[in-house]
C-alpha cells in the first residue's frame, strides 16, 4: 500500500490482549491526497475526451470539492500539455479534433494497461479497486487488447477481509501477530507468527511467516486464516525473504537449499529449459552434442522439483543424486502398476 498505516495499540479490560485500530499518519494523508488529486484528474480528462464540456461548479459537486480546487486541476492539465478552451457560461471543452486515444496514450500503452486491469480483476476486490479507481474511466473494458494472462480456472481471489488490512499493516510495520487457522482436515489452531508477506502460487494466496521462536518459513492459505490479531510486539525479520522469493518456483521453498540435483533434458525439449527458469537456482552445466543438456538444480525439498519431473517424464532423467533418482523411479513405476 502507498499510505503507511499507523498501528494504535488499545488494552482490552477482560483480556492481556491489544486490540486495534488503524489511523492514517501525514504520510499516508499526503499519498491519499496525491491519489485523489490523479482521480480528479482522470475523471477530468475522461469527461473531455467524449467530446463534453464541463463546468467547475458541475466537476467540483461531482467530486465533493470546492470550485477554487477544480480551477487549479484545469490548470494542471493545460499546464501538462492538453489543449482545454475556455467556453462561454464558465464551461471547458478539449480543442476541436484533439483525443486522448491518439495523443494521451498510444496503442501499446492501452493494451498494457488493458492487460494491468485484467490480471489484477482476476487476483481479487483489492487488486481490481485499486486498478478500477485510477484507469477504469479513462481506459474501457471493451477496449481491444492483443495480450492475454491465463490464471488458475479456481483460483482463489485475495479476499477484502479486515484480517487481510491487518496482515499488511503487521508485514509493513514488523509487528507479531497471532491467528486462528483452520487446517485442510478442518482442525482449528492459534499460531504466534512473524508475517513476512502475502505471495501468490498456483492459484492460492499463502501468508509466508516465522513462528515466533524458531526459523523455518511456514505457509499458511489466508483463505484459511479465520482470525487475525495484532500484537505489541515488533520483530526483526530473520531472513531475507525478497532472495528467498526470488529464487523459488513454487510454494515448495524454504530459506535453506537441499543437495545438488542433476538433471538431462534430450535435445526436443533442451530449448525450453535454455529459455525459462522451471527449477530453482536452475542452471545448464553441460550441452551434449547430441542436442540434449544436463542442469543442476537446488531443491530446498524433494517436492519443490519432483512433480516438474515428472510432469516431463520421459523427456528429463533425474542422473543424481541416487536416493532421489530411486524415489522418481518408484514414483513412475507406482503410477504404471495403477494404470
Amino acid at each position: 500500500m502507498s499510505s503507511k498505516i499507523k498501528i494504535v495499540k488499545k488494552k482490552n479490560t477482560t483480556s492481556n490482549k491489544k486490540t486495534v485500530t488503524f489511523t492514517r499518519t501525514g504520510k499516508g494523508k499526503k499519498a491519499d491526497g496525491q491519489k485523489k488529486v490523479v482521480e480528479r484528474l482522470i475523471t477530468m480528462l475522461s469527461i473531455l475526451d467524449k467530446g463534453r464540456s464541463i463546468s467547475s461548479k458541475e466537476i467540483a459537486d461531482k467530486l465533493h470539492v470546492n470550485q477554487r480546487t477544480i480551477q487549479r486541476d484545469l490548470n494542471t492539465l493545460r499546464s501538462a500539455g492538453y489543449p482545454i478552451q475556455d467556453l462561454d457560461n464558465n464551461r471547458y471543452q478539449f480543442a476541436e479534433s484533439f483525443s486522448l486515444r491518439k495523443v494521451s496514450l498510444n496503442e501499446e500503452q492501452a493494451s498494457l494497461l488493458s492487460f494491468m486491469f485484467e490480471v489484477a480483476s482476476g487476483l481479487g476486490e483489492t487488486f481490481e479497486a485499486s486498478f478500477r479507481d485510477l484507469f477504469k474511466r479513462l481506459i474501457t473494458r471493451d477496449i481491444y487488447t492483443p495480450y492475454y494472462a491465463k490464471l488458475p480456472a479456481k483460483h482463489a481471489p485475495l479476499p477484502a477481509t479486515s484480517q487481510v488490512k491487518f496482515l499488511e499493516a503487521a508485514i509493513v510495520e514488523s509487528t507479531r501477530v497471532e491467528i486462528k487457522y483452520v487446517s485442510a482436515a478442518k482442525v482449528e489452531k492459534k499460531y504466534c507468527l512473524e508475517p513476512l508477506k502475502i505471495a501468490f502460487f498456483d492459484g492460492f494466496w499463502y501468508l509466508i511467516a516465522v513462528k515466533k521462536g524458531e526459523k523455518q518459513i511456514q505457509k499458511y492459505r489466508v483463505d484459511r486464516i479465520k482470525d487475525v490479531l495484532i500484537l505489541e510486539e515488533s520483530f526483526a525479520p530473520s531472513v531475507n525473504i525478497d532472495k528467498i522469493l526470488g529464487d523459488s518456483v513454487n510454494v515448495w521453498f524454504d530459506e535453506v537449499r537441499g543437495d545438488r540435483v542433476l538433471i538431462k533434458a534430450t535435445h526436443d525439449v533442451a530449448q525450453y529449459f535454455k529459455e525459462r527458469q522451471y527449477f530453482p537456482l536452475q542452471k545448464i552445466v553441460e550441452e551434449r552434442a547430441d542436442g540434449s543438456i544436463l542442469l543442476e538444480t537446488f531443491p530446498a525439498n524433494p517436492d519443490e522439483i519432483k512433480h516438474i519431473i515428472m510432469h516431463w517424464i520421459p523427456t528429463l532423467t533425474v542422473l543424481e543424486p541416487a536416493a532421489f533418482k530411486a524415489e522418481i523411479k518408484g514414483m513412475v513405476e507406482g503410477y504404471w502398476k495403477g494404470c
